[in-house]
């Protein structure tokens, strides 16, 4: 048996070879067209292409890895032979080198040894439509995340400027509110207009309508605002760019969100049938795990979901258990807001999270707990492609 290491780079490879009496080879390739064909012509003067008899491996870590990846699969090995490794595996068994050698040739070789002694966990690459859906549900984790943090940065330029703003109105980035700011940002340019003036300007932005009490209180508060008066020039264009940020990542996002929900109904999963769990929470959930049969049981989705416990004791000792928050941080976060969903909608679930509640348990220390009871609903939902039974929770 040959066993090949890869520590993948991002201009270059560093490979491992160790043929079947023991000797060590290592070369490395540039991670291009011309550094694949050398490994190719490499493997085929061993007459190891599209071999059994050959165990590769590499860390499933980033994203450099995918493009040799998909190399070696199109030169017909198995997959059975490609092993995508867990890093924090890899780093483990590297530490038990007691030089405490570290250099992209050294881990070549610590990865083809740790093939070799052949106790390794395998990490899942989805590919194809679970691919797709991966991506966009992951971009759109992303932006979703960015657009929290440019709302942060609106609200605190418009507490400079106009701290008595925000207070009015109750959905600071409704589409009325972005209006308003588009044209008008500052107190003084809010106080040029007269009442009616304004409540013609409001009421011809919403498609709802606003309460002419709020109509009053904006015409109050832009001539008694406490907003600061210098530096305005550049508040004013720093929110003017704020504003299109705004529009333009809420329209990619719908535009995902479209995408995301049309996948989502191809795949007809019975997932989508436990409640608090959306079609956009739902397609995140179905993209992390990718094909269920890659886990034994729920304990190891738990793990991969990092929603397991992190003991921390020695002797006496008990200190605090929090989740080790290893493994994929999307699964993670689609898991904990559907189970918060759940927390209001399933009475079991609703009860359950009172109860933790009344025993002093923070909101967060309640709604993992729910999570983890979650992640294991929707293993056995995707493992038995059964449709949600109540008597699960």
């Amino acid at each position: 048996m040959f066993y090949l290491g890869i520590d993948v780079g991002k201009f270059s490879h560093s490979l491992c070879l160790i043929d079947e009496v023991g000797r060590h080879y290592i070369w490395q390739i540039n991670n291009d067209k011309s550094g694949f064909e050398s490994l190719r012509k490499k493997l085929a003067d061993l007459n190891l292409v599209s071999s059994s008899n050959l165990l590769i491996g590499m860390e499933a870590t980033g994203h450099y890895f995918l493009n040799i990846y998909d190399f070696l699969l199109s030169l017909g090995l198995p997959s059975d032979n490609i092993a995508l490794l867990n890093p924090l595996q890899v780093k483990s068994f590297r530490n038990t080198n007691l030089r405490g050698a570290k250099s992209d040739n050294v881990d070549a070789e610590q990865i083809a040894i740790l093939l070799q002694f052949g106790n390794f966990d395998r990490c899942n690459v989805a590919t194809d439509s679970i691919m797709n859906l991966r991506e966009l549900t992951r971009l759109k984790s992303d932006l979703t995340a960015n657009l929290g943090n440019l709302k942060r940065k609106m609200i605190a330029v418009i507490d400079r400027i106009f701290p008595e703003f925000a207070k009015i109105f109750q959905n600071k980035f409704g589409l009325t509110v972005v209006a308003l700011l588009t044209d008008y940002q500052t107190p003084e340019e809010f106080a040029t207009l007269s009442l009616e003036q304004l409540t013609a300007l409001v009421k011809g932005l919403s498609k709802r309508g606003v309460n002419q009490d709020k109509i009053q209180k904006l015409h109050d508060a832009a001539r008694n605002s406490i907003g600061i008066s210098f530096g305005q020039e550049s508040f004013k264009i720093e929110l003017s760019i704020l504003l299109m940020q705004l529009k333009s990542l809420e329209g990619q996002i719908d535009f995902l969100e479209d995408k995301i929900m049309t996948m989502a109904d191809e795949f007809k999963s019975p997932i989508f049938t436990i409640p608090g769990i959306g079609k956009t929470t739902g397609a995140a959930i179905l993209a992390e795990i990718g094909d269920i049969s890659h886990f034994d049981s729920a304990i190891k989705l738990i793990a991969f979901a990092g929603l397991d416990p992190k003991l921390k004791s020695s002797g006496t000792y008990q200190g605090r258990t929090p989740i080790s928050k290893r493994g994929s941080k999307y699964l993670r976060n689609a898991l904990w807001y559907s189970a918060m969903v759940l927390c209001r909608v399933d009475d079991k679930f609703k009860k359950q999270y009172q109860e933790r509640k009344k025993l002093g348990k923070s909101h967060r220390y309640a709604v993992t707990a729910a999570a983890n009871k979650l992640t294991k609903i929707v293993y056995h939902v995707l493992k038995n492609n059964c449709v949600y039974d109540a008597k699960l929770s």
